[in-house]
């Protein structure tokens, strides 16, 4: 019986530790390296020179954001059923990016069923694509996601929820295994006028905010 309660505890205490560790790990901007998209070099020049006060974050976090239609490199894990971790890298860019009517309008054109933003907000229609880099292993596939993976940060710091998304087409949403790439759009509400940028985050990997313009 002690043992039986030993060994609960044991497990008790286990779950607690790998809940905190996942728990900070999550908070923790990713390592990434930002390159010009090549459909965007021109329109992308421009942004190259940094301040000193933002290479003093990391790049990728919200006081230093992946700069528009630049290309950020993104190296993770995958983990297959014993736990094992195989590194990865993949490339995400935000390619495009309409805000008010002009999103809602394509948001129509995608699914006549979509609903005007409610009062107080504006749709933000954003297409991206990904691209599966590398892998240490090719039996393990990646997935993201448009509504799982993606919000909106405020540039007041308020996490918008998500809970009313748009219908696109086709959708940012993506099972892929190394050497394959996609792109799709994603809807998201914000408050009109409020430069907002996309947190890219992993369930427990970290994160990477875009700047949107």
């Amino acid at each position: 019986m002690n043992s039986a309660i030993k060994n609960i505890m044991s497990l008790l205490l286990m779950a607690l530790l790998v809940t905190s560790i996942l728990a900070a790990c999550g908070q923790d901007t990713k390592d990434v390296t930002v390159s010009a998209d090549e459909e965007n070099q021109e329109t992308t020049q421009e942004q190259d020179t940094t301040t000193e006060e933002e290479t003093e974050s990391k790049l990728g976090s919200r006081s230093n954001p992946v700069p528009f239609q630049q290309t950020a490199t993104v190296e993770d894990e995958l983990y297959n059923d014993n736990g094992d971790a195989f590194k990865i890298k993949f490339d995400l860019t935000v390619t495009e990016v309409a805000r008010g009517d002009a999103a809602y309008q394509q948001l129509v054109a995608m699914n006549e069923f979509n609903e005007p933003a409610p009062e107080g907000y504006e749709w933000v229609l954003t297409k991206a694509k990904v691209k599966f880099l590398e892998s240490e292993t090719e039996d393990l596939s990646l997935f993201i996601d448009g509504i799982m993976n993606f919000n909106m940060v405020s540039e007041s710091g308020d996490i918008y929820s998500g809970d009313s998304v748009g219908t696109t087409e086709p959708s940012f949403s993506f099972e892929m295994y190394v050497g394959n790439e996609k792109e799709g759009y994603m809807a998201h509400l914000v408050k009109p006028g409020e430069e907002a940028q996309l947190r890219y985050e992993e369930m427990i990997g970290g994160q990477v905010f875009f700047n949107l313009q």
